[in-house]
């Protein structure tokens, strides 16, 4: 098993075949993750800490899977990592789907949105390339990742991503699509033959025999046919009727906001006072069906999943002794006294050993045993993790520069929340005298007495003559104004006292005061304690510091030789620059 790492510009770092553990966690349109161990040594650790990326070949050898590392824990003797599958970095990364809509539309058309303008393809089966969702969707600033989701969604389809590399080079990034991933391989196991262990009744916590569907809301129009901007409660389907004499699956008359699997409820309903068995209700979400018709078949279809006790199969693949993957389908036969049941399932999640395919381990039968905002809330967690250790390892240099900046941060926080009680104590004694209320005339109210001050009930917001306070932001009469963040296009201000300007430029006709450009010298070319740097004032562009010799500020004027860009002029090139500059 070998291991490519990659650095953020997909630039090949190396190549590692001394993992002591490596698993891929596979599961149905959830983004795959990756769990490895190496050993820790100088050459593993600075890899690492070059790369984004892992990539590994797939075990179908149709190209490789590649993960985005999400955490690096060094150990006392191994290196920890956690990765996501790195498509799911990329679309919620490269660009954002601003507005576009779709009617009607042929699954291609909603994929080319979703796609061009990044760096991956995608590859659809013959089965799904024509397929045409018959309602009306849009995207609307979402990132493609997003996009992606409700595309699943709506046509009923499943991913995988795959990774074209050769010579180690990067050639393609393709997302492939198709009704149902994995085959059909006529595996039959028997139960209680091998190791393999079925629970009958994992499921049952999600088992319903009736379900209401809700789909879209109903956007409102005026007289004139006029959007309003609002929207009305969501349609449901009780207009609906099906009939079973029709062809219909079920009878749903009209009125019934409901559809039920009757003989589902005499198996599985509760039992209402009067002796009645009663459906379990579900209500499942459609928010982008307008169709009741379509809503109608969609909470059927839903419902059908969810009206039988799910069972499930834990094995590894050394007790199936077969080779499986994601998807795959077989059937499981259990015999009893007289009796034999036959289960028709089909591999949902996979964890894949890499270094050992007989202890690679399947589950089949339920539906995402983890979902995605799981794993996010997971990445999270491993990002804050991240910091901690990274801050643990600062050097005595960087540690010294956070202690400072921290110093200054709380002197600034102390600023600000004296600024903030001063304000208060403006806006409490109401010292710029009672508000009036002024009509569309400019003249005040007739009939309205000034007041002293408009307050809500529980205080948090208020205004009087000396200023505002809504929550805990402040503007006083005094002419400040408090507040976490003001966001805008323009700031004009005479003075900005901060620690961090982020930015490409600073536009402005003069700097005036003492400005620092602190340029650390590189390690040997000054003695401790001699180094220099540049300090931007003065007559003539700049002057000359050294942190040696007198320690003092001197006008490179007055010296007799000078270094820039790390060469030393002599004095003759210095008597020339003297002489541009008129001295």
């Amino acid at each position: 098993m070998r291991l490519l790492l990659y650095t953020a510009n997909d630039q090949l770092v190396a190549i590692k075949t001394n993992a002591i553990s490596a698993k891929i966690e596979e599961e149905i349109n959830v983004y795959h993750q990756l769990t490895l161990e190496l050993p820790l040594n100088q050459s593993n650790k600075d890899d690492i800490l070059k790369s984004m990326y892992i990539a590994v070949a797939t075990e179908q050898g149709d190209g490789f899977y590649m993960f985005k590392i999400e955490k690096v824990s060094f150990g006392d003797s191994l290196i920890d990592i956690t990765a996501i599958e790195r498509a799911s970095d990329d679309l919620y990364t490269q660009g954002y789907i601003q507005d576009r809509r779709f009617q009607s539309s042929k699954l291609l058309v909603a994929l080319d949105a979703i796609f061009n303008g990044s760096t991956w393809t995608y590859e659809v089966g013959a089965d799904t390339a024509n397929e045409t969702v018959n309602q009306d969707f849009n995207f609307y600033y979402v990132s493609r990742r997003e996009a992606l989701k409700k595309v699943l969604e709506l046509y009923g389809l499943e991913f995988q991503f795959i990774y074209r590399i050769t010579n180690g080079k990067i050639t393609a990034k393709v997302c492939k699509l198709t009704k149902a991933l994995g085959r059909d391989t006529g595996y039959r196991f028997v139960y209680g033959s091998n190791a393999l262990k079925v629970d009958f009744a994992s499921d049952q916590t999600d088992l319903y025999t009736g379900a209401i569907g809700r789909g879209s809301g109903v956007e409102k129009t005026d007289e004139s046919g006029e959007a309003t901007g609002g929207y009305t409660r969501k349609i449901d389907f009780s207009s609906v009727v099906w009939n079973k004499s029709s062809g219909n699956p079920v009878d749903k008359p009209s009125g019934q906001n409901f559809v039920e699997l009757p003989e589902k409820t005499a198996k599985y309903g509760w039992t209402d006072s009067s002796g009645v068995k009663q459906p379990r209700l579900a209500i499942f979400e459609f928010d982008d069906e307008k169709d009741p018709a379509q809503l109608l078949t969609k909470t059927y279809q839903q419902l059908l999943k969810l009206s039988e006790p799910q069972p499930t199969v834990k094995a590894t693949v050394a007790s199936l002794k077969r080779k499986i993957n994601l998807g795959d389908n077989f059937s499981v036969v259990r015999y009893g006294s007289g009796w034999k049941l036959v289960y028709f399932l089909r591999v949902t999640k996979l964890t894949r050993d890499l270094l050992d395919d007989n202890a690679t381990q399947i589950e089949s039968g339920t539906e995402s045993i983890k979902r995605q905002a799981e794993r996010e809330v997971e990445a999270t967690q491993a990002t804050d993790s991240v910091k901690a250790e990274v801050d643990s390892s600062l050097s005595d240099q960087e540690a010294r520069a956070r202690s400072m900046i921290n110093d200054f941060n709380n002197k600034l926080t102390k600023r600000i929340d004296s600024t903030k009680s001063s304000i208060d104590k403006v806006l409490a004694q109401n010292s710029n005298g009672p508000i009036t209320l002024i009509g569309q005339d400019g003249q005040p109210i007739a009939g309205v007495p000034e007041i002293k001050e408009i307050r809500s009930k529980d205080g948090s917001f208020l205004i009087n003559s000396s200023g505002f306070k809504w929550g805990d932001h402040l503007m006083g009469g005094d002419s400040k104004i408090y507040a976490d963040e003001i966001a805008g296009k323009t700031l004009d201000a005479y003075t900005i006292n901060s620690t961090t300007i982020n930015g490409g430029k600073i536009v402005g006709a003069t700097i005036s005061g003492q400005v620092y450009i602190n340029s650390t010298s590189n390690p040997g070319l000054y003695a401790a304690g001699h180094e220099r740097y540049a300090v931007i004032s003065g007559d003539y562009g700049f002057t000359y510091t050294s942190a040696g010799g007198d320690g003092g500020r001197g006008s490179w004027i007055g010296l007799y030789s000078l270094g820039i860009g790390g060469v030393d002029l002599n004095f003759e090139q210095l008597r020339k620059i003297k002489e541009k500059c008129g001295v």
